[in-house]
């Protein structure tokens, strides 16, 4: 699973995290794939796997996502501990693909109707109305 491969995604988070301070450059990225290139077969397949990517297009992507979540605050040195710990952590949203807003639920829909339960089943009626006692719709 991702998880067992979490060693190798620590040594591209760790080489993007020291970058940081310098503004990471083509060289920096380059070093990055290669050691995304680097990893074995089976890594590879779990992360591209759980980033829903091509193999293709997974070292540049990992890095890409990396270098973004270093870059915006997202990931610190205290996400490279809580990966090794096994801790939750924002690296793997981060690679995923995924902004913390999409996480928010959206606020619950206020809906203009009720629904009641009759005889024939349910129904609904429009939610300034009670629910009827007898079970119909239609007094």
């Amino acid at each position: 699973m991702v998880k067992n491969s979490f060693s190798l995604l620590l040594a591209a988070v760790a080489v993007l995290a020291v970058c940081q301070s310098s503004q990471a450059g083509a060289e920096d990225m380059t070093a990055c794939t290669d050691s995304v290139r680097a990893w074995n077969i089976t890594a590879k397949h779990d992360i591209a796997s759980f980033m829903n990517v091509s193999l293709e297009r997974l070292p540049a992507l990992v890095c890409q996502r990396l270098y973004a979540g270093v870059k915006s605050g997202r990931i610190s040195y205290s996400d490279i501990n809580r990966l090794q710990l096994d801790q939750p952590t924002e690296i793997w949203l981060v690679l995923k693909g995924k902004s913390k807003t999409a996480l928010k639920a959206p606020p619950p829909r206020k809906s203009n109707f009720r629904t009641c339960t009759g005889i024939d089943g349910s129904f609904q009626i429009p939610a300034v109305r009670k629910c009827p006692l007898s079970g119909y719709a239609h007094y």
